[in-house]
């Protein structure tokens, strides 16, 4: 898990969101995903205050699937089917940022504060399991005759994140999980600042504005060939942008 900034970066927004403004948060989802309705969010596990500053352990693999009101059979099947793929090891599970059902639907959440944070880096992942997870991405998201995109070696390195996440989405819809990625994107939200004789001082700033973002996207969907794909929407769900640095956010 990834240590917490202190007043900065998407995972305080995330949690100061959920923890303080709450209400605002979930409009902003509403109107994004354009459904109402109440939303369920479900919990992180406890670590060892000496291995995580926050306290809290986050969401990790599909361990989150016990914890949904869903058959135990379609949970099971999931599980089983996923642990057959062969892809192993701590590097390759997905640390969710948040998770939350509403209408019926799971949301697997990705939060990010500024744009490089969109990237994955220039190398391939997944290790030893690579060739496993790439079989996964061609048999959900190019073979199954349901989204059609081109899989190719390219889909392991920068953009490996989003490109796990819609494998995933893919796969769990396909075994009879509604299923969709949810991306929060904070405005001006990585101010690192420190505090000395009760003054707040700048530390470092990688702010990124509404439009820093979409440019950053836009790229992203670009290099894995998904801009112009309609079915990719199936999978994930529009982008949501919320100012971090103001009291009011402006419709």
């Amino acid at each position: 898990m990834a240590q917490i900034g202190y007043g900065y970066g998407s995972e305080y927004h995330l949690m100061r969101f959920l923890g303080h403004h709450r209400d605002l948060l979930e409009k902003r989802i509403s109107k994004g995903l354009n459904e109402t309705g109440t939303f369920h969010w479900l919990d992180f596990g406890f670590e060892d205050p000496m291995n995580s500053i926050s306290g809290d352990k986050e969401i990790k693999g599909l361990s989150f699937l016990k914890e949904l009101d869903l058959p135990g059979g379609i949970v099971n099947n999931a599980i089983d089917k996923y642990q057959k793929l062969g892809i192993n090891g701590l590097d390759n599970w997905q640390n969710w940022d948040a998770i939350f059902t509403l209408n019926g639907f799971l949301y697997l959440v990705e939060a990010k504060a500024h744009v490089s944070e969109i990237s994955s880096g220039n190398k391939e992942h997944g290790g030893k399991s690579k060739e496993a997870i790439l079989n996964l991405f061609k048999k959900q998201l190019q073979n199954n005759g349901i989204y059609q995109l081109t899989i190719n070696e390219a889909w392991l390195k920068d953009y490996y994140q989003l490109a796990n996440r819609l494998a995933i989405a893919a796969f769990l819809n396909e075994c009879k999980i509604k299923t969709k990625v949810l991306y929060i994107y904070f405005i001006n939200g990585y101010n690192k600042r420190i505090v000395e004789n009760n003054k707040i001082y700048k530390v470092f700033d990688k702010n990124a504005k509404k439009e820093d973002f979409e440019k950053a996207i836009m790229k992203e969907k670009k290099d894995l060939c998904i801009l112009d794909k309609d079915s990719i929407n199936l999978l994930l769900a529009p982008p949501i942008f919320i100012k971090a640095d103001s009291e009011k956010y402006e419709d």
